[in-house]
């Protein structure tokens, strides 16, 4: 009698917890599921309300017109294009084939390209025997001429370098196309393909590369031409609202900053050429180049959030490259994961990203530039520390996975843009010295007629500081840590490390190399 009344007894309890859980359950489905409609409701009010959008075709940049664009013409035009979801097929692809083709394939490490960053030179003869021997470029084996071989050699063999640098006096904007208005966008907006990035930045490589044979041949205005076709592809990629697309546009205009280093140092370019180089340096906007970037992948990531929130609602199809990320073993993703959650976990998702990018990226970006991007990166790192417990704070889990990898483009952003600010600088100075034949005492001294105000360092707002050295001068901003070390480069650090956040010391232009 007692064992069955145990036994009974224990039956109800258990049917009780099962009861209890299951209602715990459900209430907490739909207690997120009301929240999360609640909270992402308030955040799209939020978005409107700083001017800001999900919409990402509102942010795609108009296509200029077609005798204005510098990859208008024929052997680039179209290279954004891929043809039936397979980017070798069709004359894009064949295009894009000919571009990888100008990468060197090599054992042997070419000349580092340290200039800017170390102020160490490199000969033109070191370039051509690395050329000769990789098989790259035919070139004799004890020219007198390095410069004049490896620049006839560099447009004997790829006759599109020469035609980009005879356009750009003649077009004015360069864009990729098709350009992204022209694209059927996908509905997983991170799927969207962009095969035209790594050419790109090959391409750019190897006009920086004929600029430099052109400074050794004494040719400044082929060097000029083709710095400024290597920048128009760097705007080309700036112009598009996306992360890579922005870090591609800036190693563009590293190879070409890196050339005008170099022609500075050599005094190889001429006053009109100069001016040209300064004109071309003073359009540079990259607050604005990453702010368009920041919208871009705001929109973008709060899409795809959205996509695969339907997908696993079942108000949409899967579409093949969410397939494909949803059957890689590697990526953790599982459609049946999903459907297993409340819509209103993907909500607060999209919610706590959203805030999060408004929040330390945009806004700080929008009031005080790149630098007050980087310094919210701190407070961002601490909230996301602060919130690590997927158990206790589930709503950020995304926001872990996704806005971290954007806040170090801000950090690589701050060194382009100082790097940009001391390239006009140099140039201004040059252009003082050819009509002066000395440097000034002070920067002040080049305005209003070489520059119309003093460049600021954007790492503290002061402007960019200066020196006479040896006959020339140094420049530098305070870098990350805001402190003046009187030009002092951490010699330590390898270049790399200029554009993490946690490197101590300045960013200089220098002519001598750091000891």
């Amino acid at each position: 009698m007692l064992r069955r009344i145990t036994s009974k007894r224990a039956t109800r309890i258990l049917l009780w917890i099962f009861i209890t859980l299951v209602t715990l359950t459900v209430l907490s489905y739909v207690w997120t599921n009301w929240s999360g409609k609640r909270r992402w409701a308030a955040t799209q009010e939020m978005i409107e309300r700083e001017g800001e959008t999900l919409d990402f075709r509102s942010l795609l940049p108009a296509t200029p017109p077609e005798p204005a664009n510098l990859l208008a013409i024929e052997s680039l035009r179209g290279i954004a294009a891929v043809m039936d979801g397979d980017e070798n097929q069709g004359e894009p692809g064949t295009k894009r084939k000919a571009l990888t083709a100008m990468k060197w394939d090599a054992k042997g490490k070419p000349p580092a390209a340290s200039g800017v960053t170390v102020g160490q030179a490199d000969d033109m003869a070191s370039w051509a025997k690395f050329l000769r021997e990789a098989k790259f470029l035919d070139l004799p084996a004890n020219s007198t001429t390095p410069g004049r071989d490896v620049l006839n050699a560099l447009d004997a063999k790829f006759p599109l370098l020469k035609q980009l640098t005879n356009e750009v006096p003649k077009r004015s904007q360069a864009m990729f196309t098709p350009g992204l208005r022209e694209r059927e966008m996908p509905e997983l907006l991170f799927s969207l393909r962009v095969p035209h990035y790594s050419p790109a930045q090959t391409l750019a490589r190897m006009l920086g590369l004929r600029a430099r044979a052109a400074l050794e041949a004494k040719d400044s205005q082929e060097a000029t031409r083709s710095i400024l076709a290597a920048r128009s592809l760097s705007a080309a990629c700036e112009s598009e609202p996306l992360l890579i697309g922005f870090l591609v546009g800036l190693a563009a205009d590293a190879s070409a900053t890196e050339a005008v280093w170099h022609g500075l140092r050599e005094r190889a370019l001429a006053a009109d050429d100069l001016r040209l180089l300064q004109d071309a340096y003073a359009a540079h906007d990259i607050d604005k180049a990453l702010l368009l970037a920041m919208r871009g992948e705001m929109a973008a990531g709060l899409s795809s959030l959205a996509y695969v929130q339907d997908a696993a609602a079942g108000r949409k199809k899967i579409g093949e490259d969410m397939a494909a990320a949803l059957a890689d073993e590697s990526s953790g993703l599982k459609l049946n994961s999903f459907r297993m959650m409340p819509g209103g976990l993907f909500d607060h998702w999209k919610s706590v990203v959203a805030e999060m990018e408004l929040r330390y990226l945009i806004q700080p970006l929008k009031q005080g530039g790149i630098a007050a991007a980087v310094r919210a990166g701190d407070a961002l790192d601490r909230e996301i520390m602060e919130k690590r417990n997927f158990l206790l704070h589930a709503d950020h889990i995304m926001a872990r996975l996704m806005v971290p990898a954007v806040k170090q483009v801000s950090a690589h952003a701050l060194l382009a843009q100082a790097r940009a600010r001391q390239a006009m600088t140099a140039v201004a100075l040059e252009r003082f010295y050819l009509k002066h034949s000395r440097y000034p005492a002070q920067l002040d001294e080049l305005v209003p007629e070489f520059l119309p105000a003093v460049p600021l360092d954007p790492c503290d707002g002061r402007a960019v500081r200066h020196r006479a050295v040896n006959g020339r001068y140094l420049l530098w901003c305070v870098g990350f840590d805001g402190k003046d070390d009187a030009g002092k480069v951490n010699p330590t650090a390898d270049p790399s490390a200029m554009k993490k956040a946690g490197y101590l010391g300045d960013w200089t232009w220098q002519y001598e190399p750091v000891k």
